[in-house]
């Protein structure tokens, strides 16, 4: 296993930012291209590309693995319309091109959410499915030119049709392809008191390909620290061992930013040392 952290969590050590996450322990990272307002979705393809491949030979000057690539996604959702959405697969093209760029062959996408997060049960919940299965058909093939990895993440809202690991695992079966498979959130699953996160992790087992390490409580999606919220992590530890993961362990929580930066970075290199008691390193 390969233990990271959300690139932006080391955007405050700018130009040193992968020199520092090497001296802290990390060997990975998951790099956030979910806001469609800013980089790779606007300039001209030259200019990005650069940009992408300095980035790129940077992490591997200091040996940080892109690990992951975290997709587009807004919030509210904006999927209501076919217009819409016909935008949202121009941001995955995007995406996708710049995620090859980077030399990541993992790429990290929620659902499309047509009718909100509150149609479960309903007429509209069919609807969502099919209009899931025909957007992420169409994201696959592109995901497949580049050899990249679609990794379907679970969400924390009890009131939609693909949120639980299981309706993902369900919903990836269905795709049944070797480049659509899962990204599993664990304080997501935490919206979910009935569901244990190492339990989720045996059941999905080798459709795992990504995660997002965080803890919550049952009420908010609240992105704490390990240690700091419901999840069971010594039995977490011990699911990984029982399905042999051997993939990124990228955390999706970060120290409060508005530490000052010799703080800010003792508390990085204590998250290093969380994990490494998360996976035995």
């Amino acid at each position: 296993m390969k233990i990271g952290i959300g690139l932006g969590s080391y955007s405050r050590f700018g130009d040193d930012r992968y020199r520092k996450l090497s001296e802290h322990g990390y060997e990975c990272v998951d790099f956030n291209m979910m806001s469609t307002d800013n980089f790779p979705y606007y300039g001209s393809s030259s200019e990005i590309e650069q940009k992408l491949i300095a980035e790129r030979d940077l992490a591997n000057t200091h040996n940080i693995e892109i690990y992951q690539v975290h997709g587009p996604w807004h919030w509210p959702p904006d999927d209501s319309t076919k217009e819409l959405r016909d935008i949202k697969l121009e941001h995955v093209k995007r995406s996708l091109w710049a995620t090859a760029v980077l030399g990541c062959k993992n790429w990290v996408l929620h659902p499309i959410m047509p009718y909100g997060i509150s149609e479960k049960n309903t007429e509209e919940q069919p609807l969502t499915l099919d209009i899931n299965f025909e957007f992420m058909n169409k994201a696959l093939k592109i995901a497949k030119e580049y050899n990249i990895t679609i990794c379907l993440e679970n969400m924390p809202m009890r009131n939609f049709s693909l949120a639980t690991p299981y309706e993902i695992l369900d919903f990836v079966k269905l795709i049944n392809d070797d480049n659509f498979k899962i990204c599993l959130d664990t304080g997501h699953i935490v919206t979910f008191p009935e569901i244990s996160a190492a339990q989720a992790v045996r059941d999905l087992g080798n459709e795992i390909r990504a995660f997002h390490i965080h803890d919550s409580f049952p009420d908010r999606d609240l992105h704490l620290l390990p240690y700091c919220g419901t999840i069971d992590w010594q039995d977490f530890k011990t699911s990984l061992k029982d399905i042999n993961y051997t993939g990124g362990l990228c955390l999706e929580t970060a120290p409060p930013h508005k530490l000052p930066n010799d703080i800010y970075e003792e508390l990085c290199i204590s998250l290093n040392k969380i994990m490494r008691l998360i996976t035995d390193k």
